[in-house]
C-alpha cells in the first residue's frame, strides 16, 4: 500500500455533503444573517459547548462568533494574523473555520464571510506534530513524510544528508512513540487514533 494512502484524516469524506464547505455571513454588528445547509450540518456535528442563539435557528458556538469578530478587527487594523480556528467534531474529525471581512461600497469593510470545512491533511499534520513537541526541522520532515517522500527525497529537498534525515526521524519516532514511518502516519491520521466519543467537550485550536 502506498504511504500516501495513509495520509488522510480520520473519518474524512469523499465528494459529498460532509466535505462541502459551510458558509455563514455576519453583518457589521456581528449578527449572523445567512447560512447554508452545509454550515448547518457542520455545526450539528460539533460537541456541546458555550454557544449563543441566532436568528437563523441555530446556536452558534462562541468560537465562531469570536472568529468573525476577529476578522472584522483585522479589517479595521485592530488585530493581526488570521481569523482561523480548528475544532474536533463528535465523531473525531477536525474542521477548520476561517473568516474574512468583505469589502463594501467605497472600499469600506462590509460583511464577514465565515467558512467551515474539513481540515486539510497539512493542517492536521502541523497541529498534531506540534502537540508532540517537535522542533521546526522535525516538523518539516514529518510533513514531508506525510506527503510520502522517501529519505533520499527529503534529504534532497532540504539540502541535508540522508543520515541527518534519519536522525531527525528517529527523534520524531521517539516523541510520537512509534517504530517507523507507516506507524507515524497511522498515529497521525488512522481511524484508531481518532476515537469517537459521546458528546465530548469542545476542543478548539487557534492559529
Amino acid at each position: 500500500m502506498r504511504l500516501r494512502e495513509f495520509a488522510r484524516p480520520s473519518g474524512a469524506s469523499g465528494p459529498g455533503e460532509d466535505s462541502a464547505p459551510g458558509l455563514v455571513l455576519f453583518d457589521s454588528s456581528g449578527e449572523a444573517t445567512s447560512i447554508n445547509e452545509e454550515a448547518r450540518r457542520h455545526l450539528a456535528s460539533l460537541p456541546d459547548g458555550p454557544s449563543v442563539p441566532s436568528a437563523l435557528g441555530v446556536r452558534l458556538p462562541i468560537w465562531i462568533i469570536g472568529t468573525a469578530l476577529q476578522a472584522r478587527a483585522i479589517a479595521f487594523g485592530r488585530d493581526r494574523g488570521g481569523a482561523r480556528v480548528r475544532i474536533r467534531t463528535v465523531d473525531g474529525r477536525w474542521l477548520t473555520c476561517h473568516a474574512s471581512c468583505l469589502t463594501g461600497p467605497g472600499g469600506r469593510p462590509g460583511p464577514v464571510a465565515l467558512v467551515i470545512e474539513p481540515a486539510a491533511a497539512s493542517d492536521l499534520a502541523t497541529m498534531i506534530a506540534e502537540a508532540y513537541g517537535l522542533t521546526p526541522r522535525e516538523l518539516e520532515i514529518t510533513q514531508l513524510v506525510v506527503r510520502g517522500l522517501t529519505v533520499a527525497e527529503i534529504a534532497e529537498r532540504l539540502l541535508i544528508s540522508p543520515h541527518t534525515v534519519r536522525d531527525h526521524l528517529k527523534a520524531v519516532y521517539g516523541k510520537a512513540e512509534v517504530s517507523g514511518r507507516g506507524e507515524l502516519v497511522a498515529r497521525l491520521f488512522a481511524d484508531h487514533s481518532w476515537p469517537s466519543v459521546n458528546r465530548p467537550q469542545a476542543r478548539v485550536y487557534t492559529r
